[in-house]
């Protein structure tokens, strides 16, 4: 069956960034777009005069309701559009699958790579796809076919980030090759970590935490280190592998508690050793006393909270919140913060730091700050969907 194309009209004010490739499309671009109903459909872009500047697809994510594929009129959205981009992103990537110390990197990420709404991960040559909107998920046969026919997979399978009517989609994860045996264990720079690909939206492993793990291995040495936010635990098995002291652990979910000794005892540490609190990580900071200090705090907040007890927006709110940590960081300790809130890009997220030492009348010296990961490729125009990150010494 043909696929649905709709023609739509680009504002004078906007042709220039479409001819210059703005990846996310969004109704402001648009004279009108209400006529935009299947999802998947391409979008035919053009001036007023029917000059054609573009072509895209409709899938509402976000903002934005849908991505820009190519500036080339002739150019047929089709199997070999999706092997094309998919191999040139695979090429992209050859020192990572040469790399045999790393185990799992992205393999394609969404607009940096040429397809908005689309990433694919490499977890020890188990792939996982996902789509972030109803709108590329349509493209899945296409997407799949290609991937299979590229790589040498143990298996495929693939995540769902988006629902239909208000409801998540259900079915199995599990796309083609051999079902893995779940939790796996995968090396990332002689740190074995735990995964899951078999077990809801989450994997149990950020991938785009790699440098993060690096660096709090390297500077844990001897530290008492407090994990904010800290999810499934592998920044706190990392400290601990670099020679912290000791760690506490704080996250709201049962889920993240049990992830946590998961990965602990992986390395045959004693979580019974270590502070793992099922707590709302911002209540702990809330109801911190001034005798509550770490040599080194990691600070990894979500980029929306919206409760009826809470609402924390990052590019409103992680200024005062880095001013409660600063608080709870002894004097020539460390402080990791970092967000992956994709309203600001990384100047904006420093200056954040800097008014909160400014506020506080505090001084600190920047010791490492996270740059552009290599398999995670942006596009110039969205640098601040970049995950942001920086380790400081308070003085």
């Amino acid at each position: 069956m043909p696929r649905e194309i709709y023609p739509v009209v680009v504002k004078a004010t906007a042709i220039e960034q479409i001819k210059n490739g703005q990846p996310l499309l969004y109704k402001e671009l648009f004279q009108k777009s209400n006529h935009l109903k299947e999802a998947g459909a391409l979008l035919r872009l053009t001036t007023e005069d029917k000059e054609y500047l573009a072509t895209g697809y409709f899938g509402k994510q976000e903002k934005g309701l849908g991505w820009l594929l190519s500036t080339d009129e002739i150019q047929e959205i089709d199997d070999v559009f999706f092997k094309e981009k998919i191999e040139v992103a695979l090429d992209r990537r050859d020192a990572f699958f040469e790399n045999e110390l790393i185990d799992t990197f992205r393999v394609f990420n969404g607009s940096g790579d040429g397809i908005g709404g689309l990433t694919i991960d490499c977890f020890d040559h188990h792939y996982l796809i996902t789509f972030e909107n109803e709108g590329i998920y349509s493209f899945k046969q296409e997407i799949v076919s290609a991937l299979e026919s590229l790589i040498h997979f143990k298996s495929i399978y693939e995540k769902r980030a988006f629902q239909v009517d208000g409801q998540p989609v259900k079915g199995d994860d599990f796309l083609a090759g051999e079902r893995g045996d779940f939790p796996e264990v995968l090396e990332e720079n002689s740190l074995p970590l735990l995964y899951h690909l078999d077990a809801g939206m989450r994997t149990g492993l950020d991938i785009n935490q790699r440098d993060l793990r690096a660096i709090v291995k390297q500077h844990a040495t001897g530290q008492n280190v407090l994990n904010l936010f800290s999810d499934t635990g592998t920044l706190t098995a990392a400290a601990l592998l670099g020679g912290a002291l000791e760690t506490t652990s704080v996250d709201f979910s049962t889920r993240s508690r049990n992830k946590t000794i998961e990965q602990l005892e992986l390395h045959q540490l004693d979580p019974a050793a270590q502070t793992i609190l099922v707590q709302d990580a911002f209540d702990y900071i809330d109801q911190a006393d001034k005798k509550t200090r770490f040599d080194f705090v990691i600070v990894h907040p979500p980029a929306l909270v919206k409760t009826q007890a809470r609402h924390f927006r990052a590019e409103v709110d992680l200024p005062a919140l880095i001013q409660q940590t600063i608080h709870m960081t002894h004097r020539g300790g460390l402080l990791l913060i970092t967000t992956d809130c994709q309203l600001f890009d990384q100047q904006r997220f420093m200056k954040m730091v800097e008014q909160a030492f400014k506020k506080l009348r505090q001084t600190y010296e920047i010791v490492w700050e996270s740059s552009s990961l290599e398999d995670f490729p942006e596009h110039p125009s969205m640098k601040e969907a970049e995950r942001k990150a920086v380790l400081v010494r308070r003085k």
